[in-house]
Order: structure tokens, then sequence, then C-alpha cells
């Protein structure tokens, strides 16, 4: 799974970005101005509800029907969305106002609204939603409370001041907070009223304000429809105005269909990434996504920090990426990823500077086995994998469950393989022994990972709880009290602890590779972008 869809980058903040620009050469396609375009997409969304949609394949179809305050453009830079401008925050950087462009319309016509942005965090906030996508919003003023049921929606510190001019006061300065605007994103508030609970179950009940308009989706099948909306503001410069969509979630099947002509975008991994190494339709861009295992803190032998040690000794990540995956993705050492996050007063990588906090040894694993026999009470274990039915989380779990069983005798892995919502739905609800996460960042600050082990987050799955690791991170929050130099050694301590117990078991980090059509340009991915690419700004050539 994937915190989400659309990532931003601000220029002023020193990122290593690897960008690639899609398309090659070819001369204009006959006719191609009016041919659809025909993408991939490797599992269904479980819903396409900005505020209740937290997983990969959701978040792709939201990015391609909605658009927040702000946006990225066609180089991945952060600029105006909905709103006429950037703004500067006042009150001591927890107050931001913002003005709606005239142009701003829903797909029926009518215009965006300052309501509809109040309609919308207000929902989000509002417990009755159950919105587990509460990650990016919970900065708001009050919303920890109203959240926590402890006081009405109405005291959320968003605020209509007239149709078009909005406020949203935070509990506290956030340094990255135009990052987060780019996933604010309003809802109908008509359509809210009308569909309430079910909004964004199916395209029925989905009112966009984006660059496409979607159909055909039901809520369970495997293929749908964009179309240019023609009251999106920008409609002027949406090149491609059809896309058709459809699941697959087989790299060879998709690799067949991109061959055959029939697709012209598509996500490929593992050996077919290899397989393709010197095709000139390919384009592989590291990014910022991290994997990792997940352990159940409320099973016996899962809860065990010996335990979880010994897993996690016994993984050989390099092997991992390079023999197992072979699809550009490199080692990770971290719940962090490497070449994401940085001193701000120096410059230097995060993790060159806290070092590999998941190293490989064995017979350190075998060790920790021992204890945590003697801790649990039992010689044998058996574990249930929880992973995605998709080629790349099939390998992982197989590899881990060969080098687990071949290195700590008595620990039995059973692999259980199920589609991405399934998957979704059990990690919120802890159904598993050890589950596969990963996670897509928003902003180039190591919080955005570190924020999700905090024992009150929500995507904490595992329920993992440690005082010492909420008081680091309590300071890591407390932005109006430290600089962000004392953020960031904060920041440091906090992974340091985290890794020390072994709270989660890193795997790897992502290459996004994709196959290409050579008649088609215009889109870009970087190290915070999202796989789905932002097809607004696709052309045929």
């Amino acid at each position: 799974m994937n915190k989400r869809k659309g990532t931003i980058i601000i220029a002023s903040l020193a990122v290593g970005m690897m960008v690639a620009l899609l398309g090659g050469c070819a001369s204009t396609a006959e006719g191609s101005g009016d041919k659809a375009l025909k993408v991939t997409i490797p599992g269904e969304p479980m819903t396409i509800d900005p505020n209740k949609s937290i997983e990969t394949n959701g978040g792709a179809v939201i990015a391609q029907i909605s658009e927040g305050i702000y946006r990225r453009d066609a180089d991945n830079k952060v600029v105006p969305g909905v709103v006429e401008k950037i703004v500067k925050p006042t009150e001591n950087g927890t107050k931001y106002t913002f003005t709606i462009k005239k142009q701003a319309k829903w797909q029926n016509g009518k215009p965006v609204t300052s309501q509809d942005f109040v309609t919308a965090m207000q929902r989000n906030a509002d417990p009755a939603t159950k919105s587990q996508a509460t990650t990016d919003t919970q900065y708001i003023q009050n919303f920890t409370a109203i959240n926590a049921g402890k006081m009405d929606k109405s005291k959320l510190g968003v605020h209509a001041i007239t149709s078009r001019t909005f406020t949203i006061k935070l509990s506290r300065p956030v340094p990255y907070m135009d990052y987060e605007f780019v996933n604010y994103r309003p809802l109908n508030t008509a359509a809210i009223k009308k569909y309430g609970a079910k909004y964004g179950s199916s395209t029925s009940t989905v009112v966009a304000n984006g660059a496409y308009t979607i159909s055909g989706w039901s809520g369970s099948n495997d293929s749908w429809h964009y179309t240019k909306n023609p009251y999106y503001w920008d409609a002027k410069n949406v090149k491609i105005a059809d896309v058709d969509v459809q699941v697959v979630k087989d790299d060879n099947t998709a690799q067949n269909l991109f061959n055959a002509g029939s697709v012209d975008l598509t996500a490929i991994s593992g050996q077919y990434v290899k397989a393709n190494a010197n095709n000139k339709n390919m384009v592989v861009t590291k990014n910022g996504r991290n994997n990792y295992i997940y352990f159940n803190s409320k099973k016996k032998a899962p809860a065990n920090e010996n335990f979880r040690k010994a897993i996690s000794m016994v993984i050989d990540r390099k092997q991992l990426a390079e023999n197992v995956l072979q699809d550009g993705s490199s080692a990770s050492t971290n719940i962090v990823p490497k070449d994401y996050a940085t001193n701000p007063t120096n410059g230097k990588d995060f993790i060159d500077e806290v070092g590999d906090l998941a190293p490989t040894d064995v017979a350190k694993a075998k060790t920790y086995w021992a204890k945590a026999q003697k801790e649990i009470g039992e010689d044998k274990v058996s574990l249930d994998f929880l992973v995605d039915d998709i080629d790349t989380e099939k390998k992982i779990a197989e590899y881990v469950q060969g080098t687990v069983q071949k290195n700590l005798p008595g620990v039995t892995v059973n692999i259980e393989s199920v589609p991405h919502a399934t998957h979704v739905s059990r990690d919120f609800t802890t159904d598993f022994d050890i589950t596969t996460v990963g996670w897509g960042p928003d902003y180039p600050d190591a919080q955005n990972f570190l924020d999700g082990m905090q024992s009150s987050n929500s995507i904490n799955f595992a329920h993992t709880k440690d005082a010492q690791y909420d008081a680091l991170m309590a300071k890591v929050n407390d932005t109006a009290k430290y600089t962000t130099a004392q953020r960031y050694e904060f920041e440091k301590q906090a992974d340091q602890r985290l890794m020390a117990i072994a709270a989660v078991a890193p795997t790897f980090q992502t290459a996004q590779a994709h196959l290409v059509s050579s008649k088609l340009g215009g889109l870009k991915w970087d190290e915070l972008a999202s796989a789905a690419g932002q097809l607004q700004y696709a052309y045929w050539k």
C-alpha cells in the first residue's frame, strides 16, 4: 500500500531528483490527436473518495479527476491548483488565506466554492466518516479533538469567508505545508449531501473538478474511462481527451499488451525490467517509496523484539533487490529511504548519517531466535505473511519465506497472496502476523516516514507502541518550540530507536519502470512522483 497519489516538490528544498522524460523521437502519428490513451493500473481501487482513500490505486484515480489547493505542474513543481496563487502564512506561520480561481468549476459547470473545502475538511475530521486518510489534515486546528469525538466538527480551523475566499488555521507551523496542500481537495457539497458515505464508491457517486471525469467503474470492475473535463479551468492545455484504463496485475500480460500495441503506458517490474534493459521505450526512475515488513504486536511471536530482529537479520536486502526483484530497486536499510531527506545544516543524507540500521547477520539472527524461543515459550512458530497478489510482492514473500525457513529452524512462513484491496482492509484491521507495507512520500522530510509508527497514527497497522519513540516524535512535531536543525536531530534519534527495537524490517526502495509508447510525450516522474503519472500533461507527438 501506499500513502497516496499526488506528491509534490518545492524547489527551495535541496532534494536529489531523478527525473525521466517520457518519449522518444517518433514523428506525429496521423490522427493521433483524437486517439484514446490506453494505460494499465496494477489493481482495483478500494474507493475514489479523497476523504477515505489511502492506497495506491485509489490515489492514482483521484489524481486524474480531482485537484487540490495546489497541484504539481508538468515539471513536478508546486504551483497553484484550484486557488489563484501560492500564499504565505500569517499568524506565526499558522494561518493561510486562499482565494479560489473564478474559472474553477465542477464537471457539472457549477463553481468550486469555499464551502466545498469546508465540507471536505470537516468530513475528513468527523469521526463518523471513519477516515483513515488523516495524515495530511491532522495539522488543522482542533482536528485531533474533533477526530476523537471530543469537539464538534464546526470548530475545525477551516472557514469560508466568501464564496471564493477561505482560511485554514493550523495548530502549529508546518514547514512542509505547501506539499500537503496538494492533497487538500474540495468535495462537491451537494454530492456529499446526496450520496453520503457512498460518495466515491463508483463513478456515478463522484463529481470531478480535475482535468478528467471518470465513467464505467462500478466499484468492483477492472476497467474504466477518463474523459477530458470541459469545465476544468486549464482544459485548453489537456491534450489527450480520452483515456482507457484497465487493471493488469501480471507483468507478463502488461508487457505483451504493450508489445502488441494494445496499451501505450504500463508499469513493469522484476525480470521484465531486466529483459527490457535495452528497450528504448522503457523509462526507469528511482523514487522515494520504501517498503518493509510490519509485525503484528498483538501476536505473541511478532510482538517479541528478539524474534523481529531474527527475521530482519536473515534478509539479505542487496540480494533481494538485485537478484530477486531485478527491477532497478535498491536495498533498504531503514524505514526512511536513501537520497530523500538531508541534514539542514550540512546537506548530508539522512541514511548516511544514521548508518545501516538493518544489517544482514545470520549468526546473530540465530542467537536472537534462540532468545525468542525461550521468551515466547515455543520452539516452533508459524507465521502468515500477507502480501498483494502481484508479481513483485509474491517474489518478496517467496524470498522471505525461503531465507527465514532456511536460517531459522522452527519458523514456518505461510504466504497469503490476496487482492490489493483485501490486503489494505486486513492491514487496517491488523488481520495478519506479518505484512508488506509500502509508503510513498509527500515531502522530503524523514518525518513523513517516521510519523506512521507513532502509537496514535492510523497507519500504524501493527499497533506498535514504544514510549521512548513517541516522546522523541512529539519533539519532532513541536515546530513551534524546536528549530529545523533540532527537529532533524530528534528525527535521527527517533529513527535509531525505531530500528533498534526492529519495529519494522526494511526490504527495498523502489524504482519505477514503465514501458512508454514512442508516440507519447509530456510526462515526467521524480523521486516523489506518483507511479500513475499526471496524465493531463501527456500529448501525442
